[in-house]
């Protein structure tokens, strides 16, 4: 060997040349899953009776009341309360004829930071046209939601 003090030099750039640069790759931050708790869409077109059967057969916890008031529409109303775990599905309906006014959905909590996670309890899209959505803001923090109510949208 002619020049063996090249030998830890070359050794060097050799190391020197195989250095990758480091990539950061971005962290994705993922938003946690909501399970669903009630299927509203599923309950489109069924009266308030009707709503009963598969909500009860869910093994879902029903609370009824069946005291009717009226409404500030001047309309009278009664509701049926379903609870599963923590999260409420209020049905309000019209006694005489059964016919469904409005959804709620709330949980026991009683506050929520964003309107659409009570919506994915419900299965309900902010974009479905077969409602008129209404998060309840909290009268207290306007930031945070009480619940949601859920019109159906009648067709004329």
């Amino acid at each position: 060997m002619r020049y063996p003090f090249f030998l830890p030099l070359a050794l060097l750039l050799g190391c020197a040349t195989t250095d990758q640069t480091v990539v950061e790759t971005p962290t994705v931050a993922t938003e946690p899953t909501v399970q669903r708790a009630f299927d509203v869409p599923a309950l489109l077109g069924l009266n308030a009776n009707e709503i009963a059967r598969p909500l009860i057969s869910q093994s879902i916890r029903p609370d009824h009341d069946q005291t009717p008031r009226a409404s500030a529409n001047g309309t009278t109303e009664a509701l049926y309360t379903y609870w599963r775990d923590t999260t409420a599905l209020e049905v309000s309906y019209d006694p005489a004829t059964l016919r469904v006014n409005s959804f709620f959905v709330k949980t026991k909590s009683g506050h929520a930071a964003d309107y659409t996670t009570l919506l994915k309890l419900a299965n309900v899209s902010k974009f479905d046209k077969r409602f008129s959505i209404e998060p309840m803001s909290a009268v207290d923090n306007p930031k945070l939601y009480t619940g949601v109510k859920i019109v159906p949208v009648r067709s004329l």
